[in-house]
This record gives C-alpha cells, structure tokens and sequence, in this order.
C-alpha cells in the first residue's frame, strides 16, 4: 500500500467517524442527549461553537444510556475505521 492510499484511506474512515457521529445525533435527538449527556455550561470565545459542534457535541455521559451509547460510539468508529484503513 502506498503513502497515498494510506492517506486517502485515513481521510475515509475520517469523513465516515462524522457520518457515524451525525447519525447517532440525529437518532438520539435532543432530548434523549440532554437526558444522558452533560454539556459544558462555562461558554467563553475559545470554547464557543458552531451549528454543527452544539449539534453534534455529547458531553460527558451521566446516567448508564449515555455510556452505553458513548461506547457503541467508539467501537463502531474503531471497527468501521480499522476495516477501512487495514482490510480494503
């Protein structure tokens, strides 16, 4: 495998990381987020963010659903990652 397919492969598995997060946002929806995730309340212009990063933002898990899904989360993107990058 050359360093340009490496590349091109890491950037896949990069862009399909955010559709993995974007879909799980979307499924979850608002409420279900705010219910098991704690956002950061302190906001300031270093840690302000954009449409896509309040949407897209979990926080960190508080009740046993959002750990729950915070590690289907990262085993997904690890698996869907790995068989990008080493298998295809």
């Amino acid at each position: 495998m050359t360093d340009a397919q490496l590349a091109a492969r890491s950037i896949m598995a990069f862009i399909v990381s955010l559709g993995i997060i974007f879909l799980t946002a979307r499924i979850l929806g608002e409420q279900r987020k705010a219910a098991w995730f704690k956002k950061r309340e302190k906001s300031n212009l270093f840690t302000r963010r954009g449409f896509l990063g309040d949407s897209w933002n979990f926080g960190v898990p508080r009740s046993w659903q959002g750990v729950l899904v915070a590690l289907l989360m990262v085993g997904s993107i690890s698996l869907v990652g790995y068989g990008i990058v080493f298998l295809m």
